[in-house]
Parts: C-alpha cells; structure tokens; sequence
C-alpha cells in the first residue's frame, strides 16, 4: 500500500474568500454549486463543493462521468463574473490552466512531457484522459466542474481517449484529494484574478504553450457537420482554428474534437 509521502505536496491553504464545503455524496458538485448560487449569488464566489462520489456525475454534451467513491476529484467553483457574458466562454481556458497546473505540482517528471491540454478544456497524458471540465452558466454566474481520474480509471467503451488514473502518474505515493483540491483552487483563483483584470491573450498564450494538439490532424464534430483538418491555432476568442486539406482555414467554436492516429506530434 503506498502511503502519502512527506515531499507529497499537502498544502490545504486557501486564498482569501476561497472556500470548500465537503459532501460524501451527492448527484453531481455541479448540482450542490448550482443550488448555492441561486440561493444567494451575492455570497456564492468563491465557494467551493468537493464530493467522494456523485450518482449521476456529467461531463460535456451531458456525457456520463464516471464518478466512483474514491476513485477520482470531484470539485465545482462558483464564479460570479461581472464581465459581459459574452466574455464568459473564455473561463473554459481560465479553468483548463488552472487543473493542468495544479496537476503538474504532483506528476512525476517523467510523465510530464506526455502531458497536454486539448481543445476547448480536457487534460489529456500520453493521449489519455486524466481530466475533464464542465462549465454550467446561469443568470447568476458560472459553474466549473472538475473531474479528476484519480485511482482505478474507468474502462469505457468506443471513445477516443481512453482514461488514465493519476496514480499511473504519481507511482510513489498516493496524493491527498484534500491537498489536489486546494492546488486547484489557488491556481484557478490566480488565473481568475488574472481574467478580471483583462488577461485573457496571456492565459490563452500560456494554454497554447501546453496544448497537446500542434501540428496534429484532428476530426471536429460540430452541430452541423464535420470538420477534417490540422490544429492551426486558438483564436482570441477561444476558438479553434483549423487548416483543411485544401487551404481553407476554419475557426470553430463548440464542437467534439478527435486527434487522428496517423498524425504528427509534436512536443510543448
């Protein structure tokens, strides 16, 4: 049995107004956060929900997320923007960063070269799952949820990224949830911070310095059709920019993205 180890790191230090309000169980963090924020929305930033387990967990395009009782980070944060709405897609990327920092504090340095993020907000190492965010808007502000494989990753069937547990990651040591947690908000209240202050191109440079889809062919499933083209860039507004085959530079804003195969890495 691994043991959490003293270089482990175990930091459950908050920033100021941070909190987290830990259940057992429950549908999904989403949910509890959700509720929070519509009950009162003037207190709600900031608060945090972490869940052993969630019955009926979701990820993106309300996928299923496996969420089993110790097998995995479930944390929701509210946020309370009071930017224009319409700048909120943008906290997908604040969001991502903020997960695929925190993670990096606890992998080991041998996986972290193999480690990436993939459009819009997904951890990806070794082209395997590790993480996953959910943002949910209503009137009062945004929701992110995070999901993190922590132990005994899933076996799902016909997906494009299989899952990896970060104990696959971390083989010393078992890492402390509590501590994971934390890590994730300090980092998600920095970039937040950052977001506010009108510093959305820096966050989206620093996301292009770990994005795990250069130079790769990728399949884009839209609403309405299919996209076949190579990773191009990231857009200002968050969007994906793509060249198809015959030159034709395509920018995308909300689809389900497949890196192919066949296609070229190439390293952050």
């Amino acid at each position: 049995m691994r043991l959490i180890s003293a270089e482990m790191p175990t930091n459950y230090a908050l920033p100021d107004g941070w909190r987290i309000d830990y259940h057992p169980s429950a549908t999904s963090s989403n949910d509890l956060a959700l509720a929070a924020l519509r009950e009162s929305a003037r207190e709600a930033e900031g608060k945090c929900f972490q869940v052993g387990e969630q019955t009926e967990g979701r990820g993106r395009r309300g996928k299923k997320w496996v969420s089993q009782l110790g097998d995995g980070l479930y944390l929701s944060i509210i946020l309370c923007p009071k930017a224009p709405r319409a700048t909120w897609p943008g906290l997908s990327f604040v969001a991502s960063l903020a997960v695929y920092k925190a993670l990096l504090s606890f992998i080991e340095d041998t996986y972290i070269a193999s480690c990436g993020l993939k459009w819009p907000n997904d951890i990806l190492c070794d082209n395997r799952k590790l993480a996953g965010i959910l943002l949910e808007a209503s009137t009062e502000g945004v929701i992110v949820g995070c999901g993190i494989n922590m132990e005994n990753a899933p076996v799902l069937k016909q997906t494009d990224f299989p899952p990896v547990a970060l104990d696959e990651l971390v083989t010393s040591q078992l890492v402390d949830p509590k501590a994971l947690a934390c890590a994730v908000i300090r980092q998600m209240a920095e970039f937040y911070a950052m977001w506010n202050a009108g510093g959305m191109q820096i966050i989206l440079d620093e996301w292009r310095s770990y994005c795990d889809m250069k130079g790769r062919s990728v399949r884009i499933q839209t609403v309405k059709n299919v996209i076949v083209g190579t990773y191009a860039d990231i857009g200002l507004n968050g969007q994906l920019i793509v060249r198809t085959a015959d030159g034709k530079i395509v920018q995308i804003h909300a689809g389900e993205v497949e890196i192919l195969r066949d296609s070229n890495a190439s390293g952050n």
